[in-house]
């Protein structure tokens, strides 16, 4: 989680970072929205690839590949302007992992208006690091995102923020 949370406090601007957040009753790893809480809405969700052991590189990427095909259908009806699924790895050949081009048109918005994300969390090392391996693309926003997103503002402390 906090290396995801160091991706988007890097990438976005004064954001609000929420860790296990429960979003509009779906359970999401990571939650930030974006300029201190009144801009757009990135939900997070984390998916271990394997849950313990050493598999070969064959068997992660197989894997990652299920693993977000089962997410897709979620994710792409979750009220948010952006979604990733974050891939968490803790050995080595994930960096072979990319998503076959059925899989990507699949992390298409229905409407042709944004894309899903994919992230890979590397715990191969002592410092964690956070790849885009498939860039989100802003999906449409809509007054229930907007709403919810300031609803969930005033009801819940941020994890991080930013704070003059």
């Amino acid at each position: 989680m906090n290396a995801v949370q160091e991706f988007l406090v890097h990438k976005l601007l004064f954001p609000k970072v929420y860790l296990d957040a429960d979003w509009n009753d779906n359970k999401v790893g990571v939650l930030a929205i974006d300029r201190a809480g009144a801009g757009d809405v990135h939900a997070i969700r984390l998916v271990p690839v394997e849950p313990n052991g050493e598999p070969d590189w064959q068997f992660l990427v197989t894997k990652a590949a299920i693993l977000i095909n089962d997410q897709i259908e979620s994710l792409g009806s979750l009220l948010a302007q952006f979604r990733y699924i974050a891939l968490i790895s803790f050995s080595a050949g994930m960096e072979k992992f990319y998503p076959s081009a059925e899989l990507s048109r699949r992390m298409l918005a229905k409407d042709g208006v944004g894309r899903i994300g994919i992230l890979h969390v590397d715990l191969t090392e002592d410092d964690p690091s956070v790849r885009v391996i498939l860039k989100a693309e802003r999906f449409r926003s809509s007054k229930e995102i907007v709403d919810l997103a300031d609803r969930f503002v005033a009801e819940h402390t941020a994890n991080w923020e930013f704070r003059e």
